[in-house]
């Protein structure tokens, strides 16, 4: 399906682009329809597309030999999937797997790097954003090492709701386990303790978000880091 202009303000990487920049690139992308647990990129394999969700979100996951998978990172409208194409990386290093169904603005990894070659907008675009989200993956790591079991599920799960756009969240043991790198017994823990403070609803997989300033409260730094980090560089940008 032919990418249709009027959404692409849907996703801001996209949006900070100026106009002309805008319509070359929407001419080379599809409009997709994305299904949850859908595998996009294998790692190891090669990445065949890049993504600009719209209103669906992605999981970036580090497949550990011998151990659990690790989700290391969470991409929605504000962002790409696959941007180790802006290096024109291959094959991935990570692995892509739908956690929100919705859509996404989807782009041939070569006709994405015959625009990086000619657009020094959408390259600098681009190159700013892969430069955040090594920032985010490095701040992610220390996260994971610093911080407790309970201040990491509250951010991941303020995470999740920047990217559905929702307070409601469909959200199952096995999930928040491989997002926090912990057993189930942990994330029991941290959601019965999220629980009791009233901040969160949690039964069967559905997960309900009841007081986003307490749980904001209870959340590590790095949700709020990420976020400035995140808006001053969109705004240095200045584009348009």
């Amino acid at each position: 399906m032919a990418a249709p202009k009027y959404l692409a303000q849907a996703n801001r990487l996209i949006a900070k682009l100026p106009d002309a920049s805008r319509e070359s690139f929407l001419d080379h992308c599809e409009l997709v329809n994305l299904h949850r647990q859908t595998v996009l990129t294998q790692s190891g394999q090669l990445a065949e597309h890049a993504y600009f969700p719209i209103d669906s979100y992605i999981a970036v996951v580090l497949n550990m030999a011998n151990l659990s998978d690790v989700q290391v990172d969470l991409t929605g409208n504000e962002g790409m999937v696959n941007v180790s194409l802006v290096l024109g990386v291959q094959p991935a290093t990570l692995t892509s797997v739908v956690q929100g169904a919705g859509r996404a603005f989807r782009i041939y990894h070569i006709d994405l790097q015959n625009l990086l070659a000619t657009d020094p907008f959408l390259r600098d675009v681009l190159n700013l954003y892969t430069t955040l989200r090594m920032d985010q993956l490095a701040r992610n790591m220390a996260c994971a090492s610093f911080h407790t079991v309970e201040q990491r599920l509250a951010r991941w799960l303020l995470m999740m709701k920047d990217r559905a756009h929702s307070n409601e969240l469909l959200l199952t043991q096995e999930v928040l386990s491989h997002m926090l790198g912990v057993r189930r017994e942990s994330v029991t823990q941290a959601a019965s303790a999220l629980q009791k403070l009233e901040l969160i609803s949690y039964s069967r997989g559905d997960l309900m978000l009841l007081n986003l300033p307490g749980l904001e409260a209870a959340a590590c730094g790095c949700y709020d880091a990420d976020l400035a980090i995140y808006e001053r560089a969109m705004t240095s940008l200045a584009l348009v």
